[in-house]
């Protein structure tokens, strides 16, 4: 990464793929401000720690799904936003984009892919 360490935000209720990102974001030396599994606990910690870049979980448990929570992020605090899931229809991807997602990663997350998308949505996001 950059500069300054890249705030990130993961949504993913799925706590061994949460945990996976984390390590994985870590060693490039971003700073993982938290972690929630529900689009309610996502909107608080957003508000508290205001990410540079907040991943989503497409499919999350309780009421409202990754691609709601990311467009309220989005319309809120302009936050630049990054999907991972592992539905890939058309109907989900014509929804997400309403989020202008920097990126749309397939579950497993390859590794690689995060860093790249990460840092793509810190650097689109800081020029603005």
């Amino acid at each position: 990464m950059n500069h300054s360490k890249a705030k990130v935000l993961i949504v993913e209720d799925d706590a061994i793929e949460a945990m996976g990102m984390e390590a994985v974001l870590t060693l490039v030396d971003a700073e993982v401000v938290g972690v929630a599994a529900r689009v309610r606990d996502a909107l608080l910690l957003a508000e508290k720690t205001r990410p540079d870049v907040v991943i989503f979980d497409v499919r999350l448990a309780g009421r409202r799904d990754g691609i709601e929570g990311a467009l309220i992020l989005h319309k809120r605090m302009g936050l630049p936003v990054v999907f991972v899931t592992a539905q890939s229809d058309t109907a989900t991807i014509a929804r997400a984009s309403e989020a202008e997602p920097v990126a749309f990663l397939p579950k497993p997350v390859p590794a690689g892919e995060l860093v790249e998308a990460v840092e793509q949505a810190v650097a689109t996001h800081r020029e603005v």
